[in-house]
């Protein structure tokens, strides 16, 4: 397990009013799912994972999974890294399960069709 650093969870708290954890973490399980299926993206963003958590442009609600996240970073690219919270037990870190890359069009329609949580102004 890889620990990437902390969140703000009030960014966070209208994915789930209850995150038990600041922390975020990355299991050895999720880097390689990562690390095979979308090397280009960790390559590119590795470096500014903090960041993106830290300081996204928008926070959609997962509409497939509770207590998950999409977080968007904008670049000459789109960064998005989908965030599970630590919602259930405090065993558990919020945890980073992959990460892709988008462009205009796509962050356009999630705007559209997803629930914003958090959009910076």
């Amino acid at each position: 397990m890889l620990t990437i650093g902390t969140i703000d969870i009030d960014k966070y708290r209208g994915i789930s009013p209850i995150i038990l954890s600041n922390e975020v973490v990355i299991t050895d399980k999720q880097l390689f799912h990562i690390l095979n299926k979308r090397t280009d993206t960790y390559e590119k963003y590795h470096d500014k994972l903090v960041e993106i958590l830290n300081e996204p442009d928008f926070i959609f609600e997962d509409p497939k999974h509770s207590d998950t996240a999409l977080v968007v970073k904008s670049y000459s690219n789109s960064a998005v890294i989908v965030l599970r919270l630590s919602a259930e037990t405090t065993k558990m870190k919020n945890s980073i399960l992959t990460m892709w890359e988008i462009k205009e069009p796509r962050l356009r329609r999630y705007i559209l069709t997803h629930k914003i949580i958090y959009k910076r102004v």
